[in-house]
């Protein structure tokens, strides 16, 4: 897991997660913050058994729902070259208790990934 952030973000303290329940098995995420905004950035199981980690960025304004760049600039800057999705979910589905925190996750769709590699407008790598 030796990837490089971006250093506008700095550590932040991170609070006692394996207290709260966090999988003995899985790496702790580690969590940032850039101005009114604060990142847990880790990987995690999406299978329920661990075999399927899969990174992970929850951002948080401080005052108001994050907006689009501050999003894609997250994920660019705390995992660069990783193809992450939002999920839209059923309302039904919906567990996030935090009203000002918005969720990316990493994409395995190679299809998906192949078509917007297809469609790509020549932007600087990331």
């Amino acid at each position: 897991m030796s990837w490089q952030r971006d250093y506008q973000w700095e550590r932040a303290a991170h609070k006692e997660m394996r207290a709260r329940g966090w999988p003995t098995e899985v790496p702790l995420p580690q969590a940032f913050k850039r101005g009114q905004l604060a990142a847990i950035v880790g990987r995690e199981p999406v299978d329920g058994k661990g075999d399927d980690l899969r990174w992970h960025i929850s951002l948080q304004h401080r005052l108001r729902i994050p907006n689009w760049e501050e999003l894609v600039s997250a994920g660019h800057e705390l995992r660069p070259g990783v193809v992450f999705v939002i999920g839209v979910p059923p309302r039904s589905w919906w567990i996030n208790v935090h009203p000002r925190v918005l969720h990316l996750w990493e994409l395995r769709d190679e299809a998906l990934a192949a078509q917007w590699r297809f469609e790509r407008q020549g932007h600087r790598p990331t």
